[in-house]
């Protein structure tokens, strides 16, 4: 065992840059073992301890995927930067909760990482090619116990203990937070616990009514979000226009996490002049995508989640009308896995299982996008009043059993 422990005298005689080039020169990480990773973890959950103590503390519980969270924050600064994404979500106290996430900042908690903290979070800014894989997940912490990740250019640390259902999530100032991680929060922390428990993280849209609804799914650009915000104006209710949780168990069901939004720009928003006027970034649009915090605005859209009846994969068509074709299994899968995949760090063999299993379950369709942007809703909640859940599952045997004649 290399024991963290055993290195920190460095500290006393070496400065930052100076301990984090011995660090590398003596190959610190490649000896880190079971007990460094958790000596890590209490030393990172001692810093966000001393900011508690600088700061004060601010806790929120939020109903996530039908487990109850707790957020943890030390001061105000990172609370108002995440929390708004998934106020919909917020609910009253539970203890024990089923995860806790502790979060916070160093300048605003006027608060610095103790030790050798600094050195080996430098250490892996500098030599990333070494100790981060292709998801950024940081390899020498992580095992079957702890998962860690350095989110590159957000500068963002979280790292979950399994064991203790507890999470770290830290950035040396909360100003330099990015637009879209404020949108959708948590991403890394949420997807790693979630996925041991039978909510699959994915990068889809969700509308519907508390009866059913549909995943549309698709990279960005092919009008997923476009789709799901023309629904505000409608019968139809708002889960997600790009992050939700699928549940593929008796019955599929979707879980929305974020009530944010997003247009890619000036360009998308005009066809949404109403949102114009509600648009969180406005004076950024040349750099960021438009973003909205739908629950601000429409708090009555913005639910928890619905049983899921179908899977439409949208298409742009730059004809007038927008209509539905029925599609295989197979090319809703392709919609909706690969972005998944890619996107989100922890998703591997069991989340394409899950998603595999999830576009056998339902009938899928195309939907062919018109110019005409109202014709969405009407045509999604005309799609839903045929498909109860017997007749969606009949509909889905029926277009597999059709697929396998003609072949």
């Amino acid at each position: 065992m290399m024991n963290l422990q055993t290195v920190g005298w460095m500290f006393d005689f070496l400065d930052t840059d100076a301990l984090t080039y011995q660090f590398n020169q003596q190959k610190i990480l490649s000896q880190f073992d079971a007990g460094d990773r958790t000596y890590f973890f209490q030393a990172l959950q001692a810093a966000f301890d001393q900011a508690i103590q600088s700061a004060g503390i601010e806790n929120r519980f939020y109903n996530i995927g039908s487990y109850s969270i707790c957020l943890s924050f030390a001061g105000t600064a990172m609370l108002e930067q995440i929390t708004p994404a998934i106020a919909h979500l917020e609910t009253a106290p539970t203890t024990p909760p089923d995860l806790t996430i502790c979060l916070w900042d160093n300048v605003s908690t006027e608060t610095q990482l103790p030790g050798t903290m600094p050195a080996f979070i430098r250490l892996f800014h500098w030599y990333w090619h070494e100790h981060l894989d292709s998801r950024q997940n940081v390899k020498p912490l992580c095992d079957d116990r702890f998962v860690a990740r350095l989110n590159l250019g957000v500068n963002v640390f979280s790292m979950l203990d399994r064991q203790q259902n507890l999470a770290l999530y830290w950035i040396d100032d909360v100003a330099d937070l990015p637009y879209w991680e404020k949108g959708s929060p948590l991403q890394a922390i949420l997807n790693w616990w979630l996925a041991t428990r039978q909510r699959q993280y994915v990068h889809a849209a969700a509308v519907g009514t508390a009866s059913g609804g549909v995943l549309i799914a698709a990279k960005g650009g092919s009008g997923k979000s476009t789709s799901a915000l023309a629904c505000l104006n409608s019968s139809l209710s708002y889960a997600s226009d790009d992050y939700c949780l699928i549940a593929s168990e008796s019955e599929p069901y979707v879980y929305s996490l974020y009530s944010s939004a997003k247009l890619k720009g000036l360009t998308d928003l005009e066809r949404f002049p109403s949102l114009a006027a509600l648009c969180s970034n406005r004076d950024k649009l040349k750099d960021e995508k438009a973003m909205f915090f739908l629950q601000q605005h429409y708090p009555e859209k913005v639910v928890s989640g619905f049983p899921l009846r179908a899977i439409l994969v949208p298409r742009i068509t730059g004809q007038p009308n927008t209509q539905l074709k029925k599609a295989s299994a197979i090319h809703a899968l392709k919609a909706l896995a690969p972005s998944t995949l890619l996107q989100l760090s922890g998703t591997g063999q069991s989340a394409l299982a899950t998603m595999s299993h999830l576009v056998k379950q339902l009938p899928c369709y195309s939907l062919e996008l018109g110019t005409d942007i109202e014709q969405i809703p009407e045509v999604i909640s005309d799609l839903l009043e045929t498909l109860s859940p017997a007749e969606a599952i009949a509909s889905h045997h029926e277009t597999a059993r059709q697929g396998a004649l003609s072949h």
